[in-house]
């Protein structure tokens, strides 16, 4: 069966927008039921200094279905990138304007200061990857908030507005470490995701097999494939990807030259100071050498001389002397 690649912006915002199946999606990801959603926004599309594609990102408000049976309300934001440079953007995008995600209910004014009352509701992050995280060798993990006491250091069973407002549950997927064996809801599911069955054009996958489960959403994901106008803007959205890879490859390309150039530099430099150290020790070593040596032929001409002033005590004649020590008459006389 051939489907378009969800992994492409275009293909997953047609996916999440059919609410039906956006809730299943939500509810495997999250491994919780999924009552409702709405979609509080389109894709965000924010300035990149570095290339003309943005982050793929939706935000839903949803109503979940706690394991005690009562319902939830959170707000879910979901990332996609096939990109590992799209990672210093995510958390840009988790901060950029908090509160304006929020329904405002009232505007009041205390004390000169505008007071904006909102019905603030927990963050759910999601990140679909389509690249490898070399630190996090796994399919999916979630990482969940935990208050621990840190006194004794036990994990509290307690509910705290200020915790589940501030602090975030994630869920992360890379979905090229999908395992050949799937066995989970969630492994199943990513099969739809799986980047080794794309036909002659990436954006098309040609599915092997499709989990029962999930064969509405690979019907619905069929639909498209048929449709030249979809197909062609699936193409653009290719050609801008095979664009970015070109200049990113280059770019890579310069910052290795740069780096490279710069260790030869370096390794010249340090060569240099090693040599210059070199040159400065053996110039030590000869001018200690030089002294030495003079001391040493201070020394002998001093035995030199008190053999001489010994030798004309005795009334040595100067001419037995000077063929004795080769000294001049004049230095023998003034001795």
């Amino acid at each position: 069966m051939k489907i378009i690649n969800p992994l492409y912006d275009k293909a997953f915002k047609y996916l999440m927008q059919n609410e039906r199946i956006a809730i299943k999606v939500l509810s495997v990801i999250l491994d919780q039921e999924v009552l409702d959603i709405s979609l509080s926004q389109q894709e965000t599309v924010v300035p990149d200094e570095t290339r003309a594609l943005t982050l793929f990102r939706l935000d839903f408000n949803a109503t979940i279905k706690q394991p005690d049976g009562s319902k939830k309300q959170i707000l879910i934001e979901l990332q996609k990138s096939k990109y590992d440079t799209d990672i210093r953007r995510f958390r840009n995008y988790l901060a950029a304007n908090y509160i304006s995600k929020y329904p405002k209910k009232e505007i009041r004014e205390t004390n000169n200061l505008l007071l904006v009352e909102s019905e603030l509701m927990p963050i759910v992050t999601i990140y679909i990857l389509g690249y490898k995280l070399d630190d996090l060798p796994y399919l999916a993990v979630t990482v969940n908030n935990q208050i621990i006491n840190s006194i004794d250091k036990q994990p509290l069973t307690i509910e705290s507005f200020f915790v589940n407002m501030l602090t975030h549950q994630s869920h992360i997927l890379q979905v090229t470490r999908l395992p050949k064996e799937r066995q989970t809801r969630l492994e199943k599911f990513l099969t739809l995701f799986n980047q080794a069955w794309y036909a002659d054009q990436k954006y098309i996958l040609d599915l092997k097999e499709v989990p029962e489960e999930f064969i509405d959403i690979a019907e619905y994901l069929q639909i498209p494939v048929m449709n030249e106008e979809f197909r062609r803007q699936l193409a653009g959205e290719e050609e801008l990807d095979a664009i970015f890879d070109q200049q990113e490859a280059k770019y890579i390309q310069q910052i290795e030259e740069e780096r490279r150039q710069k260790d030869e530099a370096l390794a010249k430099e340090k060569k240099a100071k090693e040599k210059e150290k070199e040159a400065k020790a053996k110039e030590k070593e000869a001018k200690a050498k030089e002294k030495e040596a003079k001391t040493k032929e201070k020394e002998a001409l001093k035995k030199l001389y008190e053999s001489v002033r010994l030798m004309k005590r005795h009334n040595i004649s100067i001419d037995i002397i000077m063929n004795a020590t080769g000294l001049e008459k004049e230095i023998i006389e003034e001795l």
